[in-house]
């Protein structure tokens, strides 16, 4: 799975599992920046990234996430990471990262939004 994709997969299960971390200005402002966009994932990824990176606890959810996938990768034999690399990681529970959906991944993110 590429990083765009394990972004935008860890930033859904996010919206999801802990919708606290977006009050309703928080959701509008991600709609008016998402609305626009092309259904790409790199765009949406790179998009979603700049927005996060100015609110430190969405930041720090994300990270976990994405250390949660990188785990999940490496037990599968999917891994392309390093040793020291995940030992940076925090030990999430592998178990918690969810399936991807059918659905594209704009069309997922405002759903979840709204």
């Amino acid at each position: 799975m590429s990083f765009h994709n394990q972004n935008l997969e860890a930033f859904l299960k996010l919206l999801k599992e802990k919708p606290q971390l977006f009050p309703e200005s928080k959701r509008q402002e991600l709609i008016e920046l998402i609305e626009p966009l092309e259904d790409k994932l790199e765009t949406l990824s790179v998009a979603i990234a700049k927005w996060y990176e100015n609110h430190d606890e969405i930041v720090d959810a994300q990270l976990e996430i994405l250390n949660s996938f990188i785990l999940v990768n490496y037990h599968s034999g999917q891994n392309s990471t390093s040793a020291a690399a995940l030992a940076r990681f925090s030990k999430t529970e592998a178990s918690s990262v969810s399936q991807a959906q059918p659905q594209s991944k704009k069309e997922a993110l405002l759903l979840y939004l709204s």
